[in-house]
């Protein structure tokens, strides 16, 4: 039963209810929380290299999923890394996927993936709490959400720089296996469909559980109030997926996907995926239909799969609007910031990004989405300003 938790627990269908509780399991305790993140992704960002931050944190994802199999498992992903809760008898050819990933990593674009494993048993014997719902976002995409303080604390113990830290994973005492099969990251960044696009992040600061569900109920309506309803401030549009045949922005994938392999390989795979590039645009120009596919609704698909909100006590959405809407909402915020209810972070541009892990083009793909320019990490930085603040005047 509990290796199959996060399968039977009954999916939610509107994104509003990440705020009830009754949606929420506890997270078995003989599990383990996996954290991934990019170690300087801020300068890497700085020097122009977000691309590559995000296309890192979809690969740990992959990485972990095609190591796993069949079963399904709760993951969050965060713009420079991902989380994950594990049954323990993936323990293995989890640590063997992150490893692979975490070489790859450097060997490729040299840039460091901090990989940690904290038990759930840590995290519940220090007071802390990991409790998951399942998201219908589509009809074959679920998203897990996660409350309790467990994932932010788990972070914490893997970010520990002290010599020596037990929650970090060692490289070097584990055979890597990796297979990125599935990693995508085959989209021109995305125009935003308004005046630009936003990474937001907000985190309640309330002490009560009840009193946090209550204001990220309020928080939500208030961004539906000023941005519309989903449809309209969605970032993503089918008229607005464009194919790229660059050589440069397929880069990341390339490179991703031959790791490990020979040059030949690598020119093989890079002949191979323009070739698919061209149909793909093809079969979806014409309206093609396979046994497998309707390539002329593959962009409808597409969009309806799309990760861009999401709930891991932090709420994460990437919205598309107006300045004035912006400002309307940071005005919000900073009056609930006023009185120490929230911290936020918001990191504005014109494009969205798109990094995709497709298990079949019918049906099994999910579309991860960041604002361009470093998006999630950059507003994470804000956050992180905000919660210090806060609690520096707490002590």
């Amino acid at each position: 039963m509990h290796t199959h938790f996060y399968q039977q627990l009954k999916p939610f269908s509107r994104f509003s209810d990440f705020t009830v509780s009754g949606n929420y399991a506890d997270c078995p305790q003989e599990w383990f929380v996996v954290i991934t993140d990019v170690k300087g992704s801020t300068r890497a960002i700085e020097r122009g290299d977000y691309k590559v931050v995000n296309s890192l944190g979809v690969a740990s994802i992959m990485a972990v999923l095609n190591a796993v199999k069949t079963e399904s498992i709760p993951f969050v992903f965060g713009g420079d890394g991902a989380s994950f809760c594990i049954p323990p008898d993936k323990a293995d050819v989890v640590r063997s996927a992150l490893v692979a990933t975490r070489i790859m990593a450097e060997e490729q674009f040299d840039l460091e993936l901090r990989i940690g494993m904290v038990p759930v048993k840590t995290i519940l014997d220090a007071g802390e709490q990991i409790r998951i719902a399942k998201y219908q976002v589509s009809e074959h995409y679920q998203q897990a959400m996660f409350r309790g303080g467990g994932l932010g604390y788990a972070e914490a113990l893997v970010k520990d720089p002290s010599a020596g830290n037990p929650y970090l994973v060692n490289h070097e005492e584990i055979e890597p296996v990796g297979d990125f099969h599935g990693f995508e990251c085959r989209w021109n960044e995305i125009p935003t469909p308004h005046e630009e696009t936003i990474a937001l992040l907000i985190q309640a600061v309330e002490e009560d559980e009840s009193s946090r569900d209550a204001l990220f109920m309020r928080i939500h309506a208030k961004i539906r109030e000023i941005y519309g309803a989903a449809e309209e401030h969605r970032p993503v549009r089918a008229e607005s997926l464009s194919l790229t045949f660059s050589l440069q922005q397929l880069a990341g994938e390339i490179a991703i996907r031959t790791a490990f392999k020979s040059i030949v390989y690598r020119i093989f795979y890079t002949t191979r995926l323009l070739f698919v590039l061209l149909a793909g645009k093809y079969m979806m120009a014409k309206g093609v239909q396979t046994d497998s596919t309707d390539w002329g609704s593959f962009k409808e698909s597409l969009v309806a799969s799309s990760d861009y909100r999401k709930f891991d006590e932090v709420l994460r959405m990437i919205i598309a609007g107006t300045r004035q809407q912006r400002e309307a909402l940071c005005g919000y915020l900073n009056r609930l910031q006023k009185t120490e209810k929230v911290a936020y972070g918001i990191h504005c541009t014109t494009h969205a990004l798109m990094t995709c892990a497709v298990f079949d083009y019918g049906n099994e793909h999910v579309h991860f989405l960041d604002a361009s320019d470093g998006g999630y990490a950059m507003a994470a930085r804000e956050l992180k300003q905000q919660l210090t603040r806060i609690s520096g005047h707490n002590t």
